[in-house]
């Protein structure tokens, strides 16, 4: 027997029961100053325990230990096996009992706690191959973030952290998991990590992730992280690791959760796993719960709270990758973006294949939507051009267009771009042909608003793309396509430019033309892009047509510069002559432009009195006149409107 009986004073009784400290001798321990004083005052047999073999201590004995996490697992195999009444207390280097039992930290309060308890309760123990364990086991890369054992560090060693496991990201590689639980679920997956416990309440793991916990319910959780790119790994280290001190515990996008009984896990290869902070490796892991297999005092942070009824098996499973998925995965570096599925790539062709397609309907609605919009530009109505910006198909061939490009499907791009032509001839057709039959050639503001598109218009575009491929690749936001359709407007500029080619006006055809190319070379774009990015196809296999849309925006990018560094000029200007005041007059309502490439400044002069004043104004006037023209240069033409103003 390992074991040495040191200053025995006799045998006291807790409810009858022998009492035992237990002690640690191959480390040189002594017990603190308060334990001493405590257990001095008991007759309670002190004991030092020496290697793996655990004290040979009679049945039902109180137990108390002063022990590192090592030389507590032979005794909690003992006290479940012989049914000691365990009272833990803080030793330096017990790390993982205190966290799995709920023990405090300091040893004042690990003292008062026992000696306040009115019996041990019974709790459940959890085994890993036939090993108990005190919190958890670790299996692969980094499934400890979910225990929150970085919790105490600073903020610096937190970034710190984030960066040491930011930079192993290049060599994670999934591994081929068999799992199967107690009621013969099986699973089949890749993951990067996997972390078993009996329960959560004393981590990060519970609360937030593990609701259905508790150390009484005869059950284990096993979270299995699987993430399937590089990027989904760096966001889990930001919220596990940077955002912990705010409570961003919670469960990662990524990952399963089972909860069950028993649990078997088997791989193609050794399993390396990490229990209670030991290394180990084995070709099968077996796991287990003894229910109520451990009589132990409470710890002040454990939560004892029993499930109400019989605890269910717990099987989600939807976010992991599948068995056909995980011959993709498995052995290889994690990929930077994440492969869409092959049921997302199933219904999504259906649906951008039949939207490449010229049909009936297609045609009807790019009429109706045109002469719609025709209408509302002719009566300066936003309310109508806003009708004809839903009802207008044109935004779907783009975005069939763009998968094509960013999977290099001819077929795909043949097709949409044969209904974009027919779309774009059509719109042009249909306003030219409304710009003939009616008797008006008058420029409205809503006309207007589209002659002369700039940067700002390719951002909204670019944003566009954005939203419409990501609304079609995700079935539950494609609700918000009829908003993407309003925020680029892809029919009223394609109108206006017919308008202007049924006038032989082109300045307004190539103007409004313009618009509609920066719109569709920025939703091509992004588009293309955002699918890339969706995991539709790798940014390699894009790479042809991404150079050749990124030189179309290019290229309506020195127009669209150009336009708006005359926007910015005419803000300029409009800000320095606004508010001025020359004598009674006060220059308001200013809009800068450029007419023959003069500058032209239109504004409002406010003056007091009424019109029988305005002789009195004149020379106020011209004072006026000369002042916008000392700003602006000598060849400025003023376009003013004399307002007087009666208080």
């Amino acid at each position: 027997m390992n074991a040495t009986d040191v200053a025995v004073t006799g045998v006291a009784a807790t409810d009858g029961a022998p009492m035992f400290l237990l002690i640690e001798a191959d480390r040189g321990d002594s017990p603190p100053s308060r334990l001493a004083k405590e257990f001095s005052k008991t007759d309670c047999s002190w004991v030092f325990v020496n290697g793996d073999a655990p004290p040979d201590l009679p049945a039902d004995s109180v137990v108390v230990t002063y022990l590192s996490d090592l030389a507590l697992v032979p005794i909690v195999t003992a006290a479940a096996q012989h049914g000691w009444h365990l009272a833990v207390m803080p030793h330096p280097k017990m790390r993982h009992m205190r966290i799995g039992f709920g023990i405090s930290p300091s040893l004042d309060e690990a003292i008062d706690d026992f000696l306040r308890a009115e019996k041990p309760e019974r709790v459940d123990l959890l085994r890993c191959n036939d090993r108990p364990v005190l919190n958890a086991v670790l299996i692969g890369e980094s499934a400890g973030l979910l225990l929150g054992v970085d919790s105490g560090l600073s903020w610096w060693d937190r970034l710190r952290r984030f960066f040491v496991e930011s930079r192993k990201l290049s060599r994670y590689a999934p591994a081929a998991y068999d799992i199967v639980t107690e009621k013969n679920k099986k699973l089949q997956t890749a993951a990067v990590g996997i972390v078993v416990v009996e329960h959560g309440s004393n981590s990060l793991l519970s609360r937030r992730i593990l609701e259905e916990s508790s150390i009484q319910d005869g059950m284990l959780h096993a979270l299995v992280l699987a993430p399937q790119s590089w990027l989904e790994m760096l966001a889990f280290f930001f919220r596990s690791i940077l955002l912990r001190s705010g409570g961003a515990a919670r469960m990662p996008a990524f990952a399963g959760h089972i909860k069950s009984r028993e649990l078997t896990i088997t791989s193609n290869r050794a399993i390396p796993y990490v229990i209670d902070g030991i290394s180990l490796e084995a070709a099968k892991l077996t796991f287990g719960v003894a229910a109520d297999g451990l009589s132990i005092y409470r710890g002040r942070y454990l939560d004892l709270g029993r499930d109400s009824g019989q605890p269910k098996e717990i099987y989600r499973i939807q976010s992991l990758p599948s068995l056909e998925a995980r011959r993709d995965l498995i052995l290889k570096p994690l990929p930077y973006l994440r492969h869409a599925a092959t049921e997302d790539f199933k219904d999504l062709f259906v649906i951008l294949r039949e939207n490449a397609r010229a049909t009936p309907s297609f045609l009807v609605l790019m009429v109706l939507s045109s002469l719609l919009a025709a209408c509302g530009l002719y009566a300066d109505s936003s309310p109508v051009i806003i009708g004809a910006m839903i009802l207008a198909p044109l935004m779907a061939p783009i975005i069939s267009l763009a998968m094509g490009i960013s999977r290099q499907d001819q077929s795909l791009i043949v097709s949409s771009l044969r209904t974009l032509l027919r779309g774009t001839g059509l719109g042009i057709g249909c306003a030219a042909l409304v710009a003939v039959l009616l008797p008006l050639q008058r420029i409205t503001p809503e006309i207007n608003a589209r002659l002369s598109p700039n940067l700002i218009d390719l951002g909204v575009a670019i944003l566009s793309g954005i939203a419409g491929a990501y609304a079609h690749a995700r079935q539950e936001v494609a609700r918000s396509l009829a908003g993407v359709a309003i925020a680029v407007a892809l029919v009223p500029p394609l109108v206006v430019s017919g308008i202007g080619f049924g006038w032989l006006d082109w300045g307004v055809f190539f103007g409004a033309f313009l618009l509609f190319v920066t719109n569709l070379v920025g939703i091509l774009f992004s588009a293309t892009i955002t699918f890339s990015l969706l995991g539709f196809s790798p940014l390699a296999k894009a790479r042809r047509g991404l150079f050749v849309s990124l030189a179309m925006v290019a290229a309506v990018s020195v127009p669209l510069a150009l336009s708006f560094a005359r926007l910015v000029d005419s803000q300029r200007i409009a800000s320095a002559v606004e508010g001025l005041t020359v004598g009674e007059i006060t220059i308001r309502d200013v809009v800068a432009d450029r007419r023959d490439g003069r500058r032209l400044i239109r504004c409002n002069l406010i003056c007091p009195g009424s019109s029988d004043a305005a002789s009195t104004t004149t020379e106020d006037y011209r004072r006026v006149c000369q002042m916008i023209r000392e700003i602006l240069g000598d060849d400025a033409v003023i376009e003013s409107t004399l307002i007087f103003r009666s208080d």
